[in-house]
């Protein structure tokens, strides 16, 4: 599937075509076919500015984009896509899945806290998880998504709370499918900062502050920083702020049009010509030549 779109700026939905949707604090579950059958089973590149969500295919196949990658997938598998991710699908017909969609400020409130530290993988970035040979489990996230639908139709009292429990219930056994060895997994505390750092990330994305800034609004040194940053995901603090922004600028050249002078300063630089040296320095390609190369003009 194509994933170059002819609009400006990257689509931004609360679910899939609503975009005039005001993001409440709500779990949300419907059937992939309810949304796709009608457009030939086909979902346009999007992306979602508050909202996280989890695609699943039990049966079927689906070309998947997600950012400037393409690829095809057998189901089962699940998708978690947090919110900010570009993504689009073309799903077999007659596909069996269903979507799970969580509002940030439900992941953000006070009783997501103890949460964080387990889930923050599934929100650092978008995955793709398999689900073969895990019967037992899908058997469970699908009895999961089938109550959060019953709730949701319900008027019974707590019908929103129960719905957050299941939710909670179905990233877990996600989360457990990643855990791909509990003895080298990161401690929790030391994750707390590092979900704290990925956060601010977002909120100062294109203020392109110093790891000694970021560092001081955690409370911690940049030199602690660093090394948490290396011990959970593996890079430098300063390298993990660079992909964010790399990533972005991207999403921008492949999915808008506007000019790379534009867009560089969309992004924070004050000159277009350093943005272009920053991004050839960590692609090996210039602006221009990565959206050519993506199927747009350098115009």
């Amino acid at each position: 599937m194509s994933a170059s779109i002819s609009m400006s700026p990257i689509p931004q939905f609360g679910l899939y075509g609503e975009s005039n949707i005001d993001d409440p604090v709500f779990v949300h579950v419907e059937n992939i076919a309810s949304r796709s059958r009608d457009n030939g089973w086909s979902i346009q590149p999007h992306r979602h500015g508050r909202m996280f969500q989890i695609i699943f295919v039990f049966d079927g196949t689906a070309d998947v984009t997600i950012d400037d990658q393409n690829q095809s997938l057998t189901g089962p598998f699940a998708i978690s896509l947090p919110a900010g991710v570009v993504h689009g699908f073309q799903f077999s017909p007659e596909t069996e899945g269903a979507v799970l969609t969580l509002a940030e400020p439900l992941l953000t409130n006070e009783s997501y806290e103890r949460c964080e530290p387990y889930f923050g993988s599934l929100f650092a970035g978008a995955s793709v998880i398999s689900l073969r040979a895990q019967e037992r489990i899908v058997s469970e996230i699908q009895g999961y998504l089938g109550m959060i639908e019953r709730e949701l139709a319900s008027v019974e009292m707590g019908h929103s709370l129960v719905s957050e429990w299941l939710a909670r219930a179905t990233l877990m056994q996600l989360r457990r499918l990643l855990a791909v060895d509990a003895d080298n997994a990161p401690s929790l505390q030391a994750a707390k900062p590092v979900i704290r750092y990925r956060k601010l990330i977002e909120q100062h994305l294109f203020d392109h502050l110093s790891v000694e800034q970021y560092a001081s609004f955690i409370g911690i040194s940049a030199d602690h920083l660093n090394r948490l940053c290396k011990q959970e995901v593996g890079k430098t603090a300063k390298a993990m702020v660079q992909e964010r922004l790399l990533l972005e600028a991207k999403r921008r050249l492949v999915f808008t049009r506007g000019s790379v002078e534009e867009l560089a300063f969309d992004l924070g630089f004050k000159d277009p010509a350093y943005f272009s040296r920053f991004f050839k320095k960590l692609t090996n390609h210039t602006p221009a030549a990565y959206r050519i190369s993506h199927n747009y003009d350098s115009n």
